[in-house]
């Protein structure tokens, strides 16, 4: 497979949308999500990416280091397949010196909590932002934190509401 689907269903504009992105159809080209790991690896020293448990295979081999967190939704939709995925996978890569348990506080590799109803699909709790950060061992004092899939913009608040004057 080369190819999929999701992004224009759920972005590009189509009756199921929850939000209009131009550029939907580029991300249902599977080379895009290896140009994106490129890019991860390449530009910044820790980095996640949410997706679903059959789009992993989508970033083909992923860095030794990288981990697979999971998101459990207990209120996810049931999609057109006979399996419910419950939950979305996170691929997390934590920076070089913060992987040791000496490095910071243990982070547990599954989330519960429910999505938000914020009428768009793929939006964030707070609380998986919060995770997400504490698992890459965030510092608010020397890190950037860059969201290159702004969406609903529920990640941007989170970071806001975690760090004031982000």
């Amino acid at each position: 497979m080369t190819t999929r689907s999701r992004a224009v269903r759920w972005y590009g504009g189509g009756p199921e949308s929850s939000d209009n992105h131009p550029a939907a159809a580029a991300w249902d080209d599977l080379d895009e999500h290896r140009r994106l790991l490129t890019h991860l690896v390449e530009n910044f020293d820790g980095w996640a990416i949410a997706t679903t448990p059959d789009g992993i295979g989508a970033y083909g081999p992923l860095p030794v280091s990288a981990r697979i967190m999971a998101w459990h939704r207990p209120n996810a939709m049931p999609g057109g397949q006979r399996l419910i995925s419950r939950w979305e996978a996170v691929i997390v890569f934590v920076p070089e010196g913060r992987r040791s348990r000496t490095s910071g506080p243990r982070v547990s590799d599954v989330l519960t909590t429910a999505i938000p109803q914020l009428g768009f699909t793929g939006a964030k709790p707070a609380e998986w932002t919060r995770w997400v950060l504490e698992a890459l061992g965030y510092d608010a004092a020397s890190d950037t934190v860059a969201d290159l899939f702004v969406g609903s913009g529920a990640v941007t608040s989170a970071l806001d509401n975690l760090v004031p004057g982000h």
